[in-house]
């Protein structure tokens, strides 16, 4: 009797412990497990793993244009969607309030291929910098666009840039000095946003800098800051033109 009592209880155990399996579908780090057909489940979350509220989420339709479904990611980070058969990817924006502008970034995707009406777990996670996987394209951090002052012709791959961090970057976390040099076409690519102290050298002597297009003072210590749209030119981005002189 004892005996069929304690396999009873093991048996009880057992499919509590089955049930619970079946019924959590995070992992250790609070993404989403297997998939649900029928549905694209996820978690949008900062570098630091802390879940993202108000992320909104598209799921697009690969071949229909302007076919998408929308929602946005609850107080806990996660979403769900209900979708019909056909093909889809999903993408993640987040919009970011930083030194009196909105920012917009797309978050990276654990799994950027598309799926069907089988389902899908999307999980997504805010990077400052790093490449964007296919379908989308460009990168995560800032662009930086070089101009020069109109007959200052030098090697431009040839200037050293540097960015010297002031305060905070936009998701809160401490950055670091950054020495970069020019890409082929006078551009610096994947800053992570924040407000900079730019400096530069050419020849071992200091290039001045002002905002690109205008009538200020070139400068040797330029404050640049990343606009989220310079119109019919760039997002997240900044625009600054030289100046340097023997």
């Amino acid at each position: 009797m004892a005996l069929l009592k304690n396999l009873a209880i093991l048996a009880l155990i057992i499919g509590m412990l089955v049930l619970f399996t079946k019924c959590s579908s995070n992992d250790d780090n609070g993404n989403f497990g297997d998939p649900q057909e029928g549905y694209v489940t996820g978690l949008a979350k900062d570098g630091t793993g802390t879940p993202l509220e108000g992320v909104k989420v598209l799921i697009d339709n690969s071949i229909f244009f302007n076919s998408g479904i929308n929602t946005i990611t609850n107080e806990k980070g996660k979403f769900q969607v209900k979708i019909p058969n056909g093909s889809w990817y999903a993408f993640a924006t987040h919009e970011v309030p930083y030194n009196n502008k909105n920012y917009t970034f797309y978050l990276h995707p654990d799994n950027a291929s598309g799926f069907g009406g089988e389902g899908a777990v999307r999980n997504f996670e805010w990077k400052l910098t790093g490449t964007m996987p296919s379908p989308l394209s460009g990168k995560y951090g800032g662009l930086v666009t070089i101009d020069n002052f109109p007959g200052i012709y030098i090697n431009e791959s040839e200037i050293e840039f540097i960015f010297t961090p002031i305060g905070s970057l936009i998701d809160g976390s401490q950055g670091t000095v950054i020495n970069r040099y020019t890409d082929i076409s006078s551009n610096i690519e994947d800053i992570p946003i924040g407000r900079y102290n730019l400096t530069a050298t050419y020849l071992g002597m200091p290039v001045k800098f002002r905002r690109w297009n205008s009538q200020e003072t070139f400068v040797e210590n330029y404050e640049i800051n990343f606009e989220p749209l310079i119109d019919a030119q760039c997002f997240n981005c900044a625009k600054v033109e030289y100046y340097w002189e023997p």
